[in-house]
């Protein structure tokens, strides 16, 4: 047989082999921005700048390593120091005209169950976290591999789970890491390590409540679930007679315990109680748990059509207005005619789809770090209102994404045109250097409850 044809036969049988390792399948196409739960802070953890992830380098074998050399870089934002670590490649990935190809390899925790998956979540496919079209492929030796195929330059940011946002992966210490960021520049592959899984390590975290902090389980019929609901009650509740404001808050899970918190909590218990005893400034607090998995449906009007998701928050709203606030104003000493609501990134969205909605009912709204860039048709909706709510606060942060900074100024401009006032029934609130987090929105969370219901 003909030499030259043999060495092609050879060449087509070790990339069948490749690809029956790293099945290359998704597609390219990045909407950069912000999904509530979700750090758009980044990281850099390469010697690349560019590159979070191990660079490897090499051919053909999937055998491991021969050479090891360390070094570190520190995150532009968070300051953080992480090690790396480059080593040969067991695997050589090529590239297509305008198109990148590289390989993801992931070790985890030896704790990893056995008949578990392990998915790559980012902003490319909506930050789902079981998106089985990015479910990686398991090794001989443990470890996950899968390739990612984007035009050159393209920047995602992503994390690994097992499935789920109560699987995600977090750090040595069992702390929250950043988003991974990564940029589609130079092919081949690239090794990451996941140190902790989230429900493995959150048990171990101490509860944090501060005051008379109550909770429920409540059927959702609109959206056939069943979710968790908090209420706060400030410090003068039972000593009094008085009726108070309510305040309706997203991400209930997030707002007052830190051992329940995706990230870290708000402290609106600890932020409420302290304004109690310096400014005798007291309100009741609802906050509703999210979905998990199913907050961006949730979390959202209408559906995206890039990423398939939304389309459930009219369902949300539902809830809230015909079953969940008349319980609550029947159980406890409120004043119906005071109701606000407030919500970061999605739940930020959600608040001013809310007051427009239903203006009489939402008289007070606060959104911080809103995603409007998620639904944009947002815009025209609050334009086209017949009427609004009578006090809105709106917030971002200087090192957010563009689309939420370029967003919110455009919801201002809008809310402005419409009569608006600032200072007088539009608070506008830019946080120098403020990212995208609960400790952010935490810290932000006092003034804006002052202003709208002071």
């Amino acid at each position: 047989m003909d030499v030259r044809l043999i060495g092609a036969l050879m060449i087509i049988g070790i990339l069948a082999l490749s690809g029956l390792y790293f099945g290359i399948n998704h597609g390219s196409g990045v909407q950069s921005g912000d999904i509530p739960g979700v750090n758009t802070s980044g990281t850099t953890s390469s010697g690349n700048p560019d590159n979070a992830g191990t660079k490897a380098t090499g051919h053909t074998t999937f055998q491991t390593t021969t050479s090891t050399t360390s070094t570190s870089t520190t995150s532009h934002r968070t300051g953080i120091t992480l090690p790396v670590t480059t080593t040969t490649s067991p695997l050589t990935v090529t590239t297509t005209v305008n198109e990148i190809t590289v390989a993801f390899i992931v070790s985890v925790p030896e704790y990893t169950p056995d008949g578990d998956y392990v998915y790559i979540a980012g902003d490319f496919n909506g930050w789902n976290p079981g998106d089985e079209r990015y479910r990686l492929k398991k090794l001989p030796d443990g470890r996950w591999a899968i390739n990612l195929t984007f035009p050159y330059g393209t920047v995602i940011e992503f994390k690994f789970t097992r499935g789920s946002w109560e699987t995600v992966e977090k750090g040595p210490n069992e702390e929250e890491i950043p988003n991974r960021r990564f940029v589609f520049k130079e092919p081949g592959t690239y090794e990451f390590t996941v140190h902790n899984w989230r429900d493995y390590v959150e048990s171990s975290k101490e509860h944090t409540i501060t005051g008379d902090v109550r909770t429920f389980k409540r059927f959702i019929p609109q959206l056939n679930d069943t979710r968790r609901t908090w209420v706060y009650l400030p410090p003068d509740y039972n000593s009094s007679r008085k009726r108070y404001p309510v305040l309706y808050m997203f991400d209930g899970q997030n707002l007052f315990d830190s051992a329940t918190a995706f990230l870290e909590e708000w402290g609106v218990d600890e932020a409420l109680e302290k304004l109690y005893g310096e400014e005798n400034f007291s309100i009741i607090v609802v906050g509703i748990d999210n979905g998990g998995d199913k907050r961006i449906d949730e979390y959202a009007p209408w559906v995206n059509e890039k990423y398939g998701r939304g389309g459930l928050g009219n369902a949300t709203l539902e809830f809230i207005v015909e079953n969940l606030k008349p319980f609550i104003d029947s159980q406890y000493r409120t004043d119906p005619e005071k109701t606000g609501i407030m919500g970061s990134s999605l739940g930020g969205l959600m608040a001013l789809y809310a007051g427009f909605l239903y203006p009489d009912v939402f008289q007070y709204v606060g959104a911080m770090s809103p995603a409007f860039w998620f639904n944009p048709q947002i815009y025209d909706f609050v334009k086209n209102a017949s009427k609004g709510p009578k006090r809105i606060y709106i917030d971002w942060g200087t090192a957010e994404s563009q689309e939420i900074v370029s967003g919110a100024e455009k919801m201002v401009k809008i809310l402005e045109n419409r009569g608006y006032t600032e200072g007088v029934n539009l608070k506008v609130v830019i946080d120098e250097g403020g990212e995208h987090n609960e400790y952010y929105w935490g810290k932000r969370f006092p003034g804006a409850v002052l202003w709208l219901f002071g």
